[in-house]
């Protein structure tokens, strides 16, 4: 019993630390990107730039198909921690960049049986978007589109029977969740701010999940902030 009360606490704070490492990482990104050169430097044109990938607000939903007990509804599952990401850009033109980079986000859904019960499952995951960037000639506007391989990192769920938690779990790599989660994706960005919409193509679930469905997919559509240089200037003239 001492032993899976202190394996928990070192879970715990492994993952705090994995968090942490990464949103310093992310954070040193950007303010080295933002750095203006000297007036007097001469300016060259960039093949390469960063750029957030924050999707601070996600809405998710929940696809079921194999229900193994009648009438389970899907309840709009809302998260604004912890997504977050860099895209690295490259300027094949003025008006197309391709794209990657890495994100890190929190899905997941709510699953009701009844008036009284629900399930909450949700994963963090470490993902990596391949896609490109189609903007305007004054950069005010872009349309973006591509798909997303992301490493499901850590599973977590919570049975509640009237508004009383009965039981919950956590676990690292877990096989209760899908290891690989794919998706495709398309959104805009106006000004810098942006509407990006995802639909995975695998199960939710893993192989030794025990739910109420054999198979869930997701689909979320989230809001938040494409920071670019272009966004930037256009930020410090105002």
């Amino acid at each position: 019993m001492l032993w899976n009360t202190f394996s928990t606490f070192v879970a715990k704070i492994n993952m705090k630390f994995t968090i942490g490492l990464l949103c310093t990482m992310l954070l040193w990104g950007q303010m080295l990107q933002a750095q203006n050169s000297p007036n007097d430097a001469p300016v060259k044109k960039k093949k390469f730039s960063y750029s957030s990938g924050v999707e601070s607000s996600i809405v998710q939903f929940a696809q079921f198909s194999g229900l193994k007990i009648a009438g389970v509804s899907n309840i709009p599952r809302y998260t604004y921690f912890f997504n977050t990401g860099t895209d690295l850009n490259y300027h094949a033109s003025k008006n197309i960049r391709p794209f990657t980079g890495i994100h890190i986000k929190n899905i997941g859904m709510i699953q009701k049986l009844n008036d009284s019960t629900r399930f909450k499952y949700r994963v963090y995951t470490f993902g990596v978007p391949v896609g490109f960037k189609l903007y305007s000639n004054d950069h005010k506007l872009m349309f973006k589109a591509g798909a997303d391989a992301a490493l499901a990192l850590n599973f977590k769920w919570k049975h509640f029977n009237s508004n009383d938690k009965v039981s919950k779990g956590n676990e690292f790599f877990s096989d209760k969740a899908s290891m690989l989660f794919t998706s495709v994706f398309a959104g805009f960005a106006v000004k810098g701010v942006s509407f990006t919409g995802h639909y995975y193509l695998n199960n939710f679930f893993g192989t030794k999940s025990g739910v109420i469905a054999n198979d869930v997919r997701l689909i979320t559509l989230g809001i938040g902030m494409n920071l670019d240089d272009n966004v930037v200037k256009m930020k410090m003239k105002k």
